[in-house]
């Protein structure tokens, strides 16, 4: 089932070190469908959308905090905050 996770203060900080750790840092991330960012007050914003929840998790558990490690030289203060949804209905135009 689709899952999308939405990243709403990013320890990236901006959309330029998104696409380091997204493209020089990390692989492509298995199941990631889509990836949507943006600046909303000062913060960096990221919806994800991914093939299944286990997709999301795996990423999230195994692999965004050593690439965000290695992109900040050291870990976040705090891991980002990430609301998930399963997707249950879909409108595309």
């Amino acid at each position: 089932m689709t899952y999308v996770t939405v990243v709403d203060d990013s320890p990236a900080r901006t959309v330029e070190n998104l696409d380091k750790l997204m493209t020089d840092i990390l692989p492509e991330p298995d199941g990631l469908t889509a990836r949507y960012a943006g600046m909303v007050d000062g913060k960096l914003c990221i919806v994800a959308i991914w093939d299944s929840r286990e997709y999301a998790q795996a990423f999230m558990s195994e692999r965004l905090g050593p690439g965000l490690r290695q992109l900040l030289g050291q870990a976040p203060a705090n891991p980002p905050r990430s609301l998930g949804v399963e997707v249950e209905h879909t409108y595309v135009r």
